[in-house]
């Protein structure tokens, strides 16, 4: 059977054995309007009073708007947002648009045009989020849990903080989207570090998991010290069109939208497989390796142990700060202790950790533009083509070898469930 799997702004096509099981999302009706579902939810607010009449009052506003790694529909929800602050009195010159960065390089200006449009991104004062830039940080203090949280200080300051995003499957928070475009998105290195870290960060991949995960509290608690008024954020289908969008308070608004998330996203499959192929979705989720990572998360909740991954990404703009921690160890396991010990650090040490985690229990084949050399220090199985990683992955597994494909493994909630109950 001939199949396309996602791969950079395009497509491969690769040819698979007959009785493979590939898992295609289905796709919901999307919106009629994008803008009008947008503007339903705001009308419509869950657990909070609408979003103009919080404003009323307030002397400026912060929003923050998802960086390029994670494509949201933010020029619409910017458009939506403004239309309500300025009936409530505060212009646009009041506003100050922050990229959640996270702990990403910061945004080019043509790639914050291709997020927001020419037109806003001239309009509005738009800025960077730096993690590790002292200067632009304010410390709020301590949650429960001992997580300091230091935030951007345009937004610590603002008197009326907007935070937008999409909810989709996330490998350490369970779900994206909420309160994590406060923290980690506009958050300092020190709270990146003790969020990404255990005891907070969960060990295993916690796609679709939030009650009792750690993760996800620690981040409610963070956007809740901050302050955070206003939450807007939308669900997408897998083609990346809105199909539902809620607005309010930024836990209850976002656990409607995580439920709307799981009924489209969630996917059964009735065994754990031999081999698994994923793709992240293509561009931008496959832009790199730390990026494209996710995929193989979603692939270790429905590989047999022993099995084999397949990663399928493009990875233009290469591998990732991550590298080092690989490329340093004897084996994934030392990656693993090395963690333990020295938890997150700048150099994305918790993806390292990750496809550490990966690595130690299964073969993971890798079909990308990264240097075979590099992948294979690392630990990965390099393969020049897709075609040429299914083949070898074939090989190993034996012809009597069961196959999931998951070709937009990123917005996958895998459960495994036997005879189909």
């Amino acid at each position: 059977m001939q199949i396309e799997i996602p791969y950079g702004s395009g497509a491969v096509e690769v040819v698979l054995p007959r009785g493979v099981e590939v898992v295609r999302l289905l796709e919901p009706p999307a919106a009629e309007s994008a803008q009008a579902e947008v503007r339903r939810a705001m009308d419509e607010p869950i657990g909070s009073p609408p979003l103009h009449q919080l404003a009323r009052g307030r002397s400026d506003a912060a929003i923050v708007i998802n960086d390029l790694t994670r494509p949201a529909p933010s020029a619409l929800m910017l458009e939506e947002i403004l239309r309500d602050l300025n009936a409530a009195g505060i212009g646009e010159d009041r506003v100050t648009v922050v990229v959640a960065c996270g702990n990403h390089r910061p945004n080019t200006p043509a790639e914050i045009r291709e997020m927001v449009g020419a037109e806003l991104a001239l309009r509005l004062r738009i800025v960077n989020h730096d993690s590790q830039d002292g200067d632009q940080l304010t410390y709020l203090g301590e949650t429960e849990v001992g997580l300091p949280v230091w935030v951007h200080s345009a937004v610590a300051s603002a008197s009326l903080v907007v935070v937008t995003g999409v909810i989709a499957p996330h490998h350490g928070a369970g779900f994206s989207g909420g309160r994590k475009s406060a923290v980690p998105g506009v958050a300092g290195l020190e709270t990146i570090k003790r969020l990404h870290s255990f005891p907070i960060l969960p060990y295993g991949p916690a796609i679709g998991w939030m009650e009792g995960n750690p993760m996800h509290e620690a981040a409610v608690a963070g956007a809740r010290l901050l302050g955070v008024d206003f939450c807007l954020n939308v669900v997408e289908t897998p083609l990346g069109k809105v199909f539902r969008a809620v607005a309010g308070d930024v836990e209850r608004a976002h656990e409607a939208g995580v439920r709307a998330c799981e009924d489209t996203w969630t996917i059964k499959v009735p065994q754990r497989f031999d081999v698994v192929i994923v793709s992240p979705g293509g561009y931008p989720r496959d832009i790199d390796l730390h990026q494209s990572q996710k995929a193989m998360s979603t692939a270790e909740l429905v590989v047999k142990e022993g099995g084999i991954i397949v990663l399928i990404a493009e990875c233009a703009d290469g591998i990732g700060k991550f590298a080092s921690w690989l490329l340093e160890a004897g084996t994934p396991q030392e990656v693993i202790e090395r963690f333990r010990g020295e938890g997150f650090t700048g150099g994305q040490s918790f993806k390292a950790f990750y496809c550490a985690r990966a690595l130690a229990e299964h073969p993971v084949l890798v079909a990308s533009r990264i240097e075979g050399g590099d992948l294979e220090r690392m630990f990965f199985r390099p393969a020049p083509s897709p075609q040429a990683a299914i083949d070898e992955a074939m090989r190993l597994a034996g012809p009597e070898a069961s196959v999931l494909v998951l070709p937009h493994a990123v917005h996958c909630i895998p459960t495994v469930v036997p005879d189909g109950r």
